[in-house]
Protein backbone atom coordinates (compact mmCIF):
# COMPACT_ATOMS: atom_id res chain seq x y z
CA UNK A 1 0.00 0.00 0.00
CA UNK A 2 1.60 3.54 -1.23
CA UNK A 3 1.88 6.22 1.58
CA UNK A 4 -1.01 8.75 1.00
CA UNK A 5 0.86 11.55 1.97
CA UNK A 6 3.76 11.13 -0.21
CA UNK A 7 1.32 10.10 -3.38
CA UNK A 8 1.88 12.60 -5.99
CA UNK A 9 -1.04 15.07 -6.02
CA UNK A 10 -2.97 15.26 -9.39
CA UNK A 11 -2.12 18.16 -11.30
CA UNK A 12 -5.25 20.54 -11.82
CA UNK A 13 -7.39 20.15 -14.51
CA UNK A 14 -8.10 21.67 -17.61
CA UNK A 15 -9.94 24.97 -17.33
CA UNK A 16 -13.51 25.17 -18.78
CA UNK A 17 -12.77 25.82 -22.53
CA UNK A 18 -9.36 25.34 -22.35
CA UNK A 19 -8.42 22.34 -24.94
CA UNK A 20 -6.60 18.89 -23.35
CA UNK A 21 -2.60 19.30 -23.87
CA UNK A 22 -3.29 23.31 -24.19
CA UNK A 23 0.07 23.84 -22.75
CA UNK A 24 1.40 23.22 -26.05
CA UNK A 25 -0.37 25.32 -27.99
CA UNK A 26 0.10 29.11 -28.16
CA UNK A 27 -2.46 31.01 -26.85
CA UNK A 28 -4.01 31.95 -30.39
CA UNK A 29 -4.29 28.34 -30.95
CA UNK A 30 -5.87 27.56 -28.10
CA UNK A 31 -8.33 30.25 -28.90
CA UNK A 32 -8.83 28.67 -32.21
CA UNK A 33 -9.41 25.62 -30.76
CA UNK A 34 -11.68 26.42 -28.65
CA UNK A 35 -14.00 27.90 -31.33
CA UNK A 36 -13.04 24.89 -33.24
CA UNK A 37 -14.74 22.59 -30.83
CA UNK A 38 -17.85 25.01 -30.31
CA UNK A 39 -18.01 25.01 -33.94
CA UNK A 40 -18.10 21.06 -33.99
CA UNK A 41 -20.85 20.38 -31.18
CA UNK A 42 -22.67 23.44 -32.80
CA UNK A 43 -22.72 22.42 -36.32
CA UNK A 44 -22.07 18.81 -36.15
CA UNK A 45 -23.51 17.62 -33.03
CA UNK A 46 -19.88 16.56 -31.32
CA UNK A 47 -20.01 16.06 -27.43
CA UNK A 48 -17.08 18.05 -25.91
CA UNK A 49 -15.60 14.93 -25.10
CA UNK A 50 -15.43 13.27 -28.46
CA UNK A 51 -13.15 16.23 -29.33
CA UNK A 52 -9.44 16.46 -28.62
CA UNK A 53 -6.40 18.22 -30.33
CA UNK A 54 -5.14 14.97 -31.40
CA UNK A 55 -8.33 13.82 -32.95
CA UNK A 56 -8.46 13.86 -37.19
CA UNK A 57 -11.53 14.89 -38.92
CA UNK A 58 -11.42 11.73 -40.65
CA UNK A 59 -11.31 10.29 -37.14
CA UNK A 60 -14.22 11.91 -36.75
CA UNK A 61 -16.44 11.07 -39.72
CA UNK A 62 -16.02 14.10 -41.04
CA UNK A 63 -15.75 13.91 -44.66
CA UNK A 64 -14.45 16.09 -47.29
CA UNK A 65 -17.94 17.83 -48.15
CA UNK A 66 -18.42 18.21 -44.58
CA UNK A 67 -15.27 19.93 -44.07
CA UNK A 68 -16.17 22.07 -46.70
CA UNK A 69 -19.22 23.32 -45.05
CA UNK A 70 -17.12 23.43 -41.52
CA UNK A 71 -14.41 25.79 -43.23
CA UNK A 72 -17.72 27.61 -44.28
CA UNK A 73 -18.59 28.04 -40.30
CA UNK A 74 -14.97 28.59 -39.22
CA UNK A 75 -15.36 32.01 -41.35
CA UNK A 76 -18.62 33.08 -39.47
CA UNK A 77 -16.67 32.32 -36.24
CA UNK A 78 -13.08 33.66 -36.46
CA UNK A 79 -13.15 35.47 -39.66
CA UNK A 80 -11.30 33.17 -41.83
CA UNK A 81 -12.04 33.09 -44.99
CA UNK A 82 -13.30 29.52 -46.58
CA UNK A 83 -11.40 30.14 -49.49
CA UNK A 84 -8.03 30.45 -47.39
CA UNK A 85 -8.34 27.32 -45.64
CA UNK A 86 -6.78 24.39 -46.48
CA UNK A 87 -8.54 21.90 -44.05
CA UNK A 88 -7.80 18.10 -44.38
CA UNK A 89 -8.98 14.98 -43.65
CA UNK A 90 -5.91 14.17 -41.97
CA UNK A 91 -5.47 17.13 -40.13
CA UNK A 92 -5.53 16.70 -36.21
CA UNK A 93 -7.87 19.12 -34.78
CA UNK A 94 -4.91 20.72 -33.20
CA UNK A 95 -3.17 21.55 -36.32
CA UNK A 96 -6.31 22.51 -37.53
CA UNK A 97 -6.27 25.26 -34.58
CA UNK A 98 -2.30 26.37 -35.33
CA UNK A 99 -3.06 26.73 -38.46
CA UNK A 100 -6.40 29.03 -37.88
CA UNK A 101 -4.05 30.96 -35.57
CA UNK A 102 -1.12 31.71 -38.39
CA UNK A 103 -3.60 32.74 -41.08
CA UNK A 104 -5.52 34.83 -38.71
CA UNK A 105 -2.47 36.64 -37.47
CA UNK A 106 -0.94 37.31 -40.77
CA UNK A 107 1.60 34.91 -40.22
CA UNK A 108 2.23 31.89 -43.58
CA UNK A 109 0.50 29.27 -43.28
CA UNK A 110 1.52 26.01 -44.50
CA UNK A 111 0.61 25.97 -47.92
CA UNK A 112 -0.15 29.70 -48.41
CA UNK A 113 2.85 30.17 -50.83
CA UNK A 114 1.84 27.74 -52.82
CA UNK A 115 -1.45 29.43 -53.62
CA UNK A 116 -1.69 32.42 -55.64
CA UNK A 117 -3.13 36.06 -54.56
CA UNK A 118 -6.82 36.24 -56.23
CA UNK A 119 -7.48 39.56 -58.15
CA UNK A 120 -10.91 41.47 -57.02
CA UNK A 121 -11.91 40.70 -61.29
CA UNK A 122 -10.85 37.34 -61.71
Amino acid sequence: MSDPVSAPLPGPGPTPGSPPGSAEMSPAASEAYAAICTALTETFGFLESELRPGATFEQLDIDSLALLEFALVMGAHLGVHSADTELRPGMTLGEAAEYVAALRSGSEAPGAAARPERSPTG
